[in-house]
């Protein structure tokens, strides 16, 4: 086995803006502070996969520019394996440009840069767990996937942002995670909660799901039934971009150590819960 986890994902320099409330549509804000720091779908989930006990490898693509080197030198500093993360001339690194309120609720628009050029390894790489989502090119995602079919890993597809329709290739996920937004986008439906989970199901025929539901905790089927994670309290929240991530990444590490999806979404949805209260996508260096 190569590696426990192998997310195949963005990598991106976050610009974060703090305001204290969003702007409405044609509206001009003065924010409060801005910072910058490291990001991307597939690097908060890969750096959130290796604070656990698993080894993790990162399959994405930056600029060969300053922002792409601080990039790889933040995932190798948090224990992310890089001998697959391509470095590309005369492409700059993806930006995420983050607004961030008082509430700590946000806003994102993503410049992919080099995102769009994302490849797997060459050759099958043996992972257990192989985690992808949706800020790089469809034919990769899905190239994952038949990786993961080929390989014999576990796959775990994080849909967001939210595609127009399910691909065919979902049917091979194990779990499906969503939030709310991207679940009723991808079952075309109305409904919520368990309804919503068995709409999504039908449409998409993922193997699990798990929808996360932000404060409320997650809902997870697992093929036996919906099963409700409680939320978990946090005193304050201080930014959310992370949240989502950091539930991904540590979903997957727990699924590399064979832990059951309930128990794997439980621990996640704890993690997820501190990472609200840390500015960035990312815990703070200790």
């Amino acid at each position: 086995m190569d590696v426990d986890v192998l997310v195949v994902g963005s990598v991106n320099e976050d610009v974060v803006v703090s305001v204290e409330r969003l702007p409405d549509p044609g509206e001009t804000l003065l924010a409060s502070e801005l910072a910058t720091s490291c990001g991307g779908k597939g690097a908060n989930q890969a750096v959130a996969a290796a604070r656990g006990e698993v080894r993790v490898a990162m399959a994405g693509a930056v600029g060969d520019d300053e922002a792409g080197r601080r990039q790889a030198e933040a995932l190798e500093a948090a224990g992310v394996d890089i001998r697959w993360l391509r470095r590309l001339a005369g492409v700059p690194t993806g930006t995420a440009f983050i607004q961030v309120d008082a509430r700590g609720e946000n806003t994102i628009v993503v410049a992919q840069g080099a995102n769009t050029r994302v490849a797997l390894p060459a050759g099958d790489v043996e992972a257990r767990v192989i985690v992808t989502q949706n800020e790089i090119p469809p034919a990769v995602q899905q190239a994952a996937g038949e990786l993961a079919v080929r390989t014999g890993a576990r796959l775990v597809v994080n849909a967001a942002p939210a595609p127009e329709g399910p691909p065919s290739w979902y049917g091979n996920a194990d779990p499906l995670v969503v939030n709310e937004h991207e679940a009723a986008q991808l079952a075309a439906s109305n409904e919520a909660g368990a309804g919503l989970l068995h709409r999504l199901r039908e449409r998409t025929g993922a193997r699990s799901l798990v929808m996360t539901l932000g404060a409320r905790g997650a809902l997870v089927d697992d093929g036996t039934g919906v099963h409700a994670i409680p939320p978990v309290v946090v005193e304050r929240v201080v930014d959310a971009t992370g949240a989502g991530d950091t539930f991904v990444g540590v979903l997957a590490a727990r699924l590399a150590l064979d832990e059951g999806l309930v128990a794997a979404a439980s621990a996640a949805n704890r993690s997820a819960a501190e990472a609200v209260t840390w500015p960035g996508a990312r815990p703070p260096a200790e």
